[in-house]
């Protein structure tokens, strides 16, 4: 399973692909959304009280890792370290350069922890870790597929969601408007997510290898090139979207490109979802207004998105 599900071709990535949709499809989802409610109204709970926080470590690093860690049934030993991975994969795409060396260590730390602190042995029963190696029990996998699951799961799995949320409270904080037509009717929230997603795509570029010789607005592509995916140039494309750099609400992009598109589309992108739905209720139900302070962005060679916001909020 060598290029791990990010870069395989079917069939190796059929394989992988059917593994991880048998636990991420909605219908398999279905049941996790009240322990979901529950884990964010307890957080949103929390940061009312407190009244000023950390829109990033305190809202959105609190929530997506805790939830993912139980989900995959990790051990607690570790799970300090989750973030680092995630980050580390991402930087570690793209051309060679300055921040490649740190982020192939912190990619090799992933591996170690994969195989010894959340080896086979060390997962909760139940959880998706488990499943996995219950496929390679089934004989439909082998253990180094499994292990490239266990990966995934620990590298493509939270960051692109903590982003994502964070990018939400900034969003709302800018456009206040669009919070005030979001609490009044709260059935928008798939919308609004899918909106706050195509203005601030937390995936800004992907690298793509072409299969064969293509053509694209007016210029030959040779087979065998390195593409470069502009997903987040594509959210903003005025051929597209009318007014694009404008948050609104009511668009409802479906079509929109951070998740990616056709066989390599997010096959946790229902995950995401599920954790932005619930979030985004919560805090609807509780917060009037956000009011925030100079955000600071992360540096990655694919991710965009904060690294702080200091938020207060207003109930």
């Amino acid at each position: 399973m060598a290029g791990g599900i990010l870069a395989s071709d079917p069939p190796q990535h059929t394989v992988l692909r059917v593994i991880l949709s048998r636990m991420l499809m909605p219908r398999a989802l279905r049941g996790l959304g009240p322990s979901v409610t529950a884990v964010a109204g307890e957080l949103v709970d929390r940061l009312v009280v407190r009244g000023e926080f950390d829109a990033v470590s305190d809202l959105a690093e609190a929530f997506t890792p805790r939830f993912v860690a139980d989900l995959i049934g990790l051990p607690e030993e570790g799970r300090d370290r989750i973030l680092e991975f995630g980050a580390a994969t991402f930087d570690g795409l793209g051309p060679t350069g300055e921040r490649t060396p740190a982020a192939r260590k912190r990619q090799q730390a992933l591996m170690h922890y994969v195989s010894t602190t959340a080896a086979r042995d060390r997962l909760a029963a139940g959880g998706l870790g488990a499943r996995v190696w219950e496929a390679v029990d089934a004989g439909d996998i082998d253990e180094q597929a499994a292990v490239t699951l266990m990966t995934a799961f620990l590298s493509a799995g939270m960051d692109t969601t903590i982003l994502s949320l964070a990018a939400a409270v900034r969003l709302f904080a800018q456009h206040p408007e669009q919070w005030d037509a979001l609490r009044a009717d709260p059935s928008l929230v798939p919308a609004a997510y899918l909106e706050v997603l195509r203005v601030a795509a937390p995936v800004t570029v992907f690298s793509r290898v072409t299969t064969r010789e293509w053509e694209c607005d007016g210029v030959t592509i040779p087979a065998g090139a390195r593409v470069a995916v502009l997903y987040a140039s594509a959210n903003r494309d005025e051929r597209k979207w009318a007014d694009p750099e404008r948050l609104d609400i009511t668009r409802r992009p479906a079509d929109h490109l951070g998740f990616g598109v056709g066989v390599h589309a997010c096959v946790g992108q229902n995950l995401a979802k599920l954790e932005a739905h619930s979030l985004l209720t919560a805090l609807l139900a509780r917060v009037h207004r956000f009011e925030i302070g100079e955000p600071e962005f992360i540096v990655n060679n694919t991710l965009h998105g904060l690294s702080r916001l200091p938020c207060r909020i207003v109930t």
